[in-house]
């Protein structure tokens, strides 16, 4: 699936003439949106000022460090997490007594080289 993106257009002096907003000169138009099979949405154009753009840019890369930060926050969480499940397994194996029936099998196997299904 394709990533939606966006294109920005700086309009021409000539566009902006007798507009209520001609300071609002930057135009942000995004794909058509495909939220089922069957639909296409066209989303409309949205003109802001570059004082905006900017702003919406620093507002949206702190989002994103802060969806960072929780992201690496949550994977040191899941090895710690791994760790600690391997930790329990190992001891709960080495605490259990061998079975000894089945090392004997697989060191005459070895002995004979050949392997003993189990």
């Amino acid at each position: 699936m394709k990533a939606p993106s966006f294109a920005l257009r700086l309009l021409p002096e000539e566009e902006l003439i007798g507009d209520p907003r001609p300071e609002a000169c930057v135009e942000v138009s995004f794909d058509p949106l495909r939220p089922e099979r069957d639909m296409v949405l066209f989303p409309q154009p949205v003109r802001m000022t570059p004082a905006d753009l900017v702003r919406l840019r620093m507002e949206t890369e702190l989002v994103l460090g802060e969806i960072r930060a929780e992201v690496m926050r949550a994977e040191i969480a899941w090895e710690r997490t791994l760790g600690e499940w391997y930790e329990e397994g190992r001891a709960a194996i080495e605490a259990r007594k061998p079975d000894e029936a089945l090392l004997v099998r697989v060191l005459e196997g070895l002995r004979r080289d050949q392997f003993i299904p189990v």
